[in-house]
């Protein structure tokens, strides 16, 4: 794992804890918005990654 993929995984991990804090306190735009973001973020890094694997 390379230092890049790791800081979008970390990246995505605050993401997914922002996004579980604002929907405790009942802000659910906000969280929705974080989770995809996060999402988003997870999945390019994971194609990224893998880009060269057949």
């Amino acid at each position: 794992m390379n230092k890049m993929s790791t800081i979008a995984i970390i990246i995505s991990l605050l993401l997914m804890f922002v996004s579980l804090v604002s929907w405790i306190l009942q802000a659910t735009d906000f969280s929705l918005i974080t989770a995809n973001l996060a999402t988003v973020i997870l999945l390019v890094a994971f194609v990224w990654t893998n880009r060269h694997q057949n």
